[in-house]
């Protein structure tokens, strides 16, 4: 009877080392790995937000974080697929996504995904994230309408997909907003490069919205969007005034403005300001979530009270903000920070041109 109470003892002991003890070596050895979208690494925004978010969670959690690079579309389902083998958790960035990560997913139900800017639904294991960001555009749009010498702004767009039209549209409304106010003409030209990757092709439509007229050009185009930082430079330069001297806080003749992350410094003095995605805060709390097995699927949608849309505190050219629009800006963020419908803009827009026709500006911005 003794002998059989030690081997039950023992096996038991065994079975409950084994149970949570292995439970807890699985939540220590956590993996996670980003795959990026075409833009890849270096585009100072969309794919860098994201792997800052990866990186937050590996130093926060203490879990392992690797990235796999996409080059191109074709990519995407291998890409995801090797992730899925080895990670616990799989993040993917972006809307041209979607559909490899849907067909992906389902494949691998003990893994959980995470998917940035599409909305996709009933894939138990698949959480997807949407950010308001034509409330940060909105805002972006009320700044540079105050500070344009021309009258004339530009858009450049990576891609016309809806969660970058959104932008796009945001920034009209903001514009309208300035117009509506202050009885000014501030126009926009919008010029789209069908890709996220050609830092070249991003400088050219820049130096031709320039050459239209525009003054300050907003980056929505992620990795192509850094030509924009490349022409304002030259343009600023050919002006008289070197990057120096706009640091130095001497007023360019150009500005940019950036997206997603903040983008300021990349050309301190002639970034305007910055169109917040916050990202890597949304991809760290999803993989902590992931980590403590509370990750649900499904669609969630983020914006101003969540901390993951604004713009940045203009540290380098808020003094050529006039205060007529730095007030209209405290404005839009209390009706923001209500959750107001007014500016509760739609993380998918098909069309700028006739969201920004059809929508008004509220009431209480008057």
């Amino acid at each position: 009877m003794k002998k059989s109470f030690l081997g039950i003892l023992v096996i038991s002991v065994l079975f409950f080392a084994l149970a949570f003890g292995g439970a807890a070596v699985a939540k220590k050895n956590f993996s996670v790995i980003l795959v990026t979208d075409v833009g890849g690494l270096g585009d100072k925004s969309f794919n860098d937000a994201g792997w800052l978010g990866v990186q937050m969670a590996v130093k926060k959690l203490g879990i392992k974080g690797k990235f796999i690079q996409s080059m191109q579309q074709t990519d995407y389902i291998t890409n995801l697929s090797m992730a899925a083998q080895s990670a616990d958790a799989v993040v993917a960035l972006g809307f041209l996504m979607a559909d490899a990560t849907k067909k992906v997913a389902p494949l691998f139900p003990n893994r959980k995904f995470i998917l940035i800017d599409f909305p996709a639904k009933d894939i138990p294991n698949l959480a997807t994230y949407l950010f308001k960001a034509g409330q940060s555009a909105y805002l972006a749009g009320i700044v540079a309408s105050a500070v344009t010498k021309t009258k004339k702004l530009g858009v450049l767009q990576g891609m016309a997909i809806p969660p970058v039209v959104a932008y796009t549209a945001g920034f009209r409304c903001g514009v309208k907003t300035w117009n509506k106010l202050t009885g000014d003409h501030v126009s926009v030209i919008v010029k789209t490069a069908g890709e996220f990757n050609d830092p070249a092709k991003g400088k050219e439509l820049t130096m031709a919205m320039i050459g239209q007229g525009a003054d300050i050009v907003f980056n929505v185009a992620g990795n192509t969007g850094t030509g924009i930082f490349e022409a304002v430079k030259a343009m600023n330069k050919k002006a008289g005034i070197t990057p120096e001297d706009a640091k130095a806080g001497k007023r360019p003749k150009y500005f940019a403005i950036g997206v997603d992350m903040n983008q300021d410094w990349v050309v301190p003095g002639e970034v305007l300001t910055s169109a917040l995605k916050v990202i890597p805060n949304v991809v760290f709390k999803a993989i902590k979530d992931a980590y403590e097995g509370k990750l649900q699927g499904g669609v969630h949608v983020v914006g101003y009270t969540d901390g993951a849309s604004g713009i940045t505190d203009m540290k380098y050219t808020k003094q050529f903000v006039p205060q007529k629009a730095l007030a209209m800006l405290k404005k839009a963020e209390a009706l923001m920070k209500k959750n107001a419908k007014e500016l509760d803009f739609p993380p998918f827009v098909k069309n700028d041109a006739e969201f920004a026709k059809n929508w008004q500006v509220p009431a209480s911005m008057k």
